[in-house]
């Protein structure tokens, strides 16, 4: 579901947020030349989304390569991985959750429960940062705040559970809240 006062996405653009997962800015040309240059200026690898009929640009640096927005999303892909190994940059990631509820990572998937949807929106914005139990309590429903913390730790913990396979885990950081991170272990690193 779309933020309100944003459309919603694509299916390319779901493909490529839950299936690249990789730092690759994909914009959509000429509609977003501004966001384009801006990206650019930062050294971020731009794949260009090409309206039908309309002539691509010409690339502003290596770290930019276009393809039709109407193109298979398995050439997309790939033509986003061309592009990081031609730039030098290293595969990164981070975890999205989609409209569908699913929370997506390089590792797979994991299907969010209605419960645990609005916390793991809240950790997922706050991701490496340390999120309150006051904070988390509220966005629950308040049922940590209102007498059944056991409730709230028991969520927090099946959470955790569910998360890890996908390279996730839950820090405890006692008397201040929890921290969303990528787990020590886990085969693919962050952006």
């Amino acid at each position: 579901m779309a933020a309100p006062g944003r459309r919603p996405l694509t299916a390319l653009e779901r493909f490529l947020q839950a299936g690249i997962g990789l730092t690759v800015a994909t914009l959509a040309w000429p509609a977003e030349d501004g966001e384009r240059r801006h990206l650019a200026a930062l050294g971020q690898p731009r794949l260009l989304l090409v309206d039908p009929g309309v002539a691509p640009p010409a690339p502003l640096d290596a770290n930019e390569d276009w393809v039709r927005s109407t193109n298979d999303p398995e050439e997309v892909q790939a033509r986003a991985e061309a592009l990081l190994a031609r730039s030098g940059a290293t595969p990164r990631w981070t975890p999205v959750l989609d409209e569908d509820g699913l929370l997506r990572t390089p590792s797979g998937w994991a299907a969010i429960t209605d419960a645990q949807l609005p916390v793991v929106q809240l950790l997922l914005a706050n991701l490496g940062r340390v999120v309150t139990t006051d904070a988390i309590s509220a966005v629950y429903g308040g049922q940590g705040a209102s007498g059944r913390p056991a409730s709230m730790r028991t969520m927090l913990a099946r959470l955790n559970a569910r998360i890890r396979p996908l390279g996730l885990e839950l820090v405890t950081i006692r008397r201040r809240g929890v921290l969303l991170q990528v787990a020590a272990a886990s085969p693919v690193q962050p952006a």
